[in-house]
Order: structure tokens, then sequence, then C-alpha cells
């Protein structure tokens, strides 16, 4: 059988703590940095080892896909959130309290008792549930008290999506999804402690999505266009998660149909202002 050319990543978390010696760190944040090699994989069928060229190297990561997605998702989110707070006047106000201090719960259950090898392993995690769905080959993740690495293998139909999988931890919702699963499943008849549940888990989403971001995280810095390229895709997806959350919580599943008129109602009145009103 022949080899078949692809190229490997892998993602090295280090704790970023006093002891590396690195300046401006936040004294729970974890480095993430993407280490990428030419390999060849061997697939056959013996047991004969695979000849493999390396070539150590940090490249940018992030193309056309990317920055498209960002274009749309950056006002998309601004627009989702920004609905959302604007009918929080109309919410049930119990449930939004519930909501909230539930989401400042997690946060500090996230603070407080994720960290070390169960924060290294949920960085690592993203990367490779990111990386799977979008068809890539797992080639292996190590996790550490303080340091991991999570490598895979792409190929040029999948290279467009290295740039969501780098910035995986960082927009994530892991917790967020598995505790609206459990609120679909057995509390549809009980807003006020779904209302709580997915508020716990989308206050341990936010601590840790946000809690790793730094000038000096690679994760970031790779993208092309430099960090604050990164930040901003980071916080278009982060808006864009709260105004689908938002509206659930302080409405219910009434909330996204809300939302889905509101932002109709936008777009009829951005048509009106641009080109008149055609009833006239």
């Amino acid at each position: 059988m022949t080899n078949a050319p692809t190229e490997t990543v892998q993602y090295l978390v280090q704790n970023a703590n006093k002891n590396l010696g690195l300046p401006n760190l936040r004294s729970a944040g974890i480095l993430s940095e993407p280490r990428m090699s030419d390999t060849f994989d061997h697939h056959d069928e013996d047991d004969s080892q695979p000849q493999a060229e390396s070539a150590e190297k940090q490249d940018l990561v992030g193309g056309f896909a990317f920055y498209l997605s960002l274009a749309a998702l950056l006002p998309t989110g601004l627009m989702f959130t920004t609905l959302t707070v604007l009918r929080l006047e109309t919410a049930n106000s119990t449930t939004t309290m519930n909501f909230i201090f539930a989401a400042l719960a997690g946060a500090a259950i996230a603070q407080m008792f994720i960290r070390g090898h169960l924060s290294v392993f949920i960085h690592e995690f993203k990367h490779s549930l990111v990386s799977n769905l979008v068809g890539n080959r797992h080639k292996g993740m190590k996790i550490g008290e303080r340091s991991g690495h999570y490598q895979y293998s792409y190929t040029k139909s999948t290279a467009h999506y290295n740039a969501f999988i780098s910035l995986a931890p960082y927009i994530t919702p892991v917790f967020t999804f598995m505790a609206v699963v459990v609120a679909l499943i057995f509390l549809r008849d009980d807003r006020e402690i779904a209302a709580i549940v997915v508020g716990v888990g989308y206050g341990i989403d936010i601590l840790l999505n946000m809690r790793d971001i730094s000038p000096i995280q690679t994760d970031i810095s790779l993208i092309r266009g430099g960090y604050n390229m990164g930040l901003a895709y980071i916080a278009a997806w982060n808006l864009l998660i709260a105004g689908l959350v938002f509206a659930w919580a302080f409405h219910g599943i009434k909330g996204l149909s809300m939302l889905l008129e509101d932002i109709s109602s936008c777009f009829i009145q951005l048509y009106i202002a641009l080109f008149g009103d055609p009833r006239v």
C-alpha cells in the first residue's frame, strides 16, 4: 500500500505559573503551544515501521473559511446578546436570578475544583473533540498535572479547520451542552431547576473558556492575523452562545422564537432604512 501524505499537529499545554519564568501569566492559566510537523502515515498491513520525515515548525493557522465565519459570527453574536438583554425586563425574575446565581456558582466550582490534571484534560479534550468532529485522525494525547499534549493528523481537505481546532478550548461549551441535554430529558416540566442546571454548566464553561486566555497562548497568537484576531473570534463565538443561552434561560423555549422574531424585525427595519418602505 502507498503512503498517504498528511500533516500532524501537536498541542502542548503547560501550567502558566511563576516557575516557568514567563511574564504576565495568569496564575491559573494554561499555555497551549501547537507544534506542527510534516509526516507520512504508513498504511502497510505488516508490522514494518513507517518511514517518516519531520521538520518542526510553528505555522500560522486560519484562512478564508475562518475569516468568513468570523465576519458572520461577530455581528450575529452581538445581535443575539443585545436583543436578548433588551428582552430581560419581560423575563421571569425568579428564573432569571436562579440562572445568574447558578452561573456564578458554576464559575466558582470551576475555579476551585477544575485544576491540575482535570483542567489540562478538559483543555486537550476540547482540541480532540473538534478535531475528531471534522474528520481528523487522532494521534495521541498525554495529560499531566501541569502539562499535556494532543496530537492529530489532517489532510488537505480538513486543513482549513485547524484554526477552529486551535481555539476549541475557548469556544466549545461542553458543560453547557451537557446541562441542556439533562434539562431537556429530565427537567422539561421544571424550568426553575432546569435554569439552575444550565446556569451551572454555563458558568463552568465561561470560567474555563476565559481563564486560559493570554497573549503568549500560541493557540491564539498563531492565528493568522495575530492575537487580536484570535480574541475577536473567541468573543464572537461566546457572544453567540450567550445570546442563545440567555434567550432560553430568561424565557424558556419561547425565548428562542422571540429572538428569531426580533432578528427578523431588525432586518426588516434595516431594509426599510436602506431602500424605503415598499408599502408607501
